[in-house]
């Protein structure tokens, strides 16, 4: 019986966990599992045996990390291939049980010299070795990317059509894989990828987690879903990840699983044949249930109501808008921050944005601050999110607060890095640049924001070499959902010509920055010692060491107003820096740029 004819009128329960039940009884503590294919054969075909004796109808190869990553020539990977294939098959033909042989592959870990291109390569040389083998079942397992199963799947069917092939990604508890990609989205592009024949989820979350997640969905058609959680969550012991031994907790959930119509379902990490035996018993004879699929009515696309945002449709309506930047303080103090607010808010300035800890500067964190202005002074306020500090999940979470407190405009920038003097106390966090951690908030845009969505802005470094690649860069923020761009500060007519010329290249709002040097000693650190900021020599001579303060902001005014005018056909808004707190110097100009 073929597996598609199989999954008509049966829940097809697979395996359990090779490498972790591999690790609890392996006797060399140094070998990798997909090793043991050609150095110890026997004990992968006992556990493919194990498991088959418990019940499971598909069992996968042991070949999740057979990848160059692990092995180190194309001939070795191939070796290793080729004997988990034999073992399988010797372990079915010893059963004397009808078992589908499904080839696991798992992600390729992509290394600093590698390219998508290099990537895309070695999957379609591991994918020609199955199926030279004769292998007609691909399961593609803990994914957390969508475009390279694209390819790949794209790829196996055009070498053979009848290829069945599940596809199951890895997700967190909130239901997101670790590149920012949500269950629902999954689901949706899943479903209707002509290429995938079943989907579903595998490993990172347990059964209770994953029953909450799928319970939500509405599945847009019945292709076959599967399910596939881990035992548990694990500990660290001994060096060594331990799950707990919960089978009876963990057959249950998966029984409620099964309850929702899922067609696939089996174990991940920490799982065992105890737990595929115990599955069988409490599932493998029940009928299954009809997935929770949407109806046509429900399918229709809709017209969305989305909450106005008063600073993006300025910016639509090709408004010149007003964004000024404060830093929040280093310490508890926060009146200077909220003084300066207040005289903004005077100004009619039409946004207020708080850096995010610039220089890798501790201070007071930008969403609670920027919360606290919009709260006291009601005005739109932009916090920069950067994406040194915080881990995905604190990343996640700092957005779900900002919405929760009516923050609806961001500035996701990467952050500046640690110095070097501090990274042995301080670490660099980086789940994230900034193009990913967009890609990430739209799709929190889709799954808990709906209506009333975050809009974001990225950073524009227009004094890099090659403008085409800024144009570039600049694009894929777009791609991902980025509205406008804010730029460095700009002191010269030549950046305002690289303003202008990308502008020609993309249609996107673009901020420009101005920030005013107060003195000659902070012009000369802007020159020297501000990365990206180019401040021209004749700036500077503008400035000399025994300025009285009220005549170097004379000069900051004129040379503000003087770029401000030269921006004017070519910018979209001006972006604002307080140098050292002095606001009113910047009311002085925006009031004078009104006249």
């Amino acid at each position: 019986m073929q597996i598609k004819e199989y999954l008509k009128s049966h829940t097809l329960i697979t395996d359990g966990a090779m490498g972790t039940y591999f690790d609890s009884i392996k006797t060399d503590s140094k070998q990798r599992v997909e090793e043991a294919n050609v150095t110890n054969p026997d004990i992968i075909k006992s556990i493919h045996l194990e498991y088959i004796k418990s019940g499971a109808k598909l069992i996968r190869t042991n070949t999740f990390d057979t990848n160059l990553g692990h092995f180190d020539s194309e001939e070795k990977v191939k070796e290793n291939i080729t004997c988990a294939i034999e073992i399988a098959k010797q372990a079915v033909k010893e059963s004397k049980e009808e078992v589908f042989i499904g080839a696991s592959i798992g992600p390729i870990r992509l290394e600093n010299d590698m390219s998508q291109a290099d990537v895309l390569k070695e999957y379609q040389f591991i994918c020609d070795t199955f199926l030279s083998l004769g292998v007609d079942i691909f399961v593609f397992e803990t994914f957390a990317e969508l475009d390279i199963i694209r390819k790949i799947t794209a790829y196996v069917k055009e070498k053979n059509n009848a290829a069945f092939i599940l596809t199951q990604f890895t997700v967190n508890k909130t239901g997101y894989t670790p590149k920012g990609i949500s269950v629902a989205r999954l689901v949706r592009e899943c479903s209707s990828d002509e290429h995938i024949d079943a989907y579903g989820l595998n490993c990172g979350i347990g059964a209770a987690h994953l029953y909450q997640l799928l319970k939500k969905i509405e599945f847009p058609n019945d292709k076959f879903v599967s399910a596939l959680p881990n035992a548990s969550y694990p500990t660290l012991g001994r060096g060594e990840f331990i799950y707990s031994d919960n089978t009876e907790y963990y057959i249950n959930k998966l029984k409620k699983i099964a309850g929702l119509g899922i067609d696939i379902i089996g174990g991940c990490c920490g799982t065992s044949p105890s737990y595929i035996k115990m599955l069988t018993d409490k599932v493998g004879e029940e009928k299954r249930e009809k997935k929770n699929v949407a109806s046509s009515k429900e399918e229709k696309e809709t017209r969305i109501q989305y909450v106005q945002n008063e600073f993006i449709q300025k910016l639509e309506r090709k408004e010149k808008v007003f964004v000024v930047e404060l830093d929040p303080p280093f310490g508890a103090q926060v009146d200077k921050v909220m003084e300066g607010a207040y005289e903004l808010v005077k100004a009619n300035v039409d946004m207020i944005t708080l850096s995010d800890s610039p220089l890798a500067r501790p201070r007071a964190d930008s969403v609670q601050i920027a919360t606290k202005i919009s709260n006291e002074l009601d005005i739109p306020v932009m916090p920069h999110i950067t994406c040194r500090d915080k881990n995905i999940i604190g990343l996640h979470s700092t957005i779900l607060g900002a919405h929760i407190n009516d923050l609806r405009n961001l500035l996701i920038i990467t952050g500046d890095p640690v110095p070097r003097s501090d990274q042995e106390m301080i670490s660099n966090v980086y789940d994230f640049n900034s193009i990913r951690f967009m890609k990430y908030i739209k799709e929190m845009n889709q799954e808990y924001f709906g209506h009333d969505p975050m809009y974001y802005g990225g950073a524009l470094n227009h004094n890099l070499p090659n403008l085409d690649k800024v144009v570039e860069r600049m694009k894929k923020k777009q791609k991902q959902g980025a509205s406008y761009f804010l730029t460095q500060p700009i002191y010269s007519k030549e950046d305002v010509e690289r303003i202008a010329y990308i502008k020609t290249k993309i249609d996107a709002p673009i901020l420009c920055g101005i920030m005013p040097l107060v003195s000659y000693r902070n012009a000369l650190f802007m020159q020297n010692e501000m990365p990206g900021i180019k401040v021209p020599d004749e700036v500077v001579a503008l400035y000399h060491k025994d300025m009285e303060r009220k005549e170097a902001e004379a000069v900051a005014i004129n040379l503000s107003l003087k770029i401000a005018k030269e921006l004017e056909p070519v910018c979209d808004g001006y972006y604002f820096m307080v140098p050292f707190q002095r606001v009113n110097l910047i009311t002085t100009i925006m009031n004078e740029m009104r006249k």
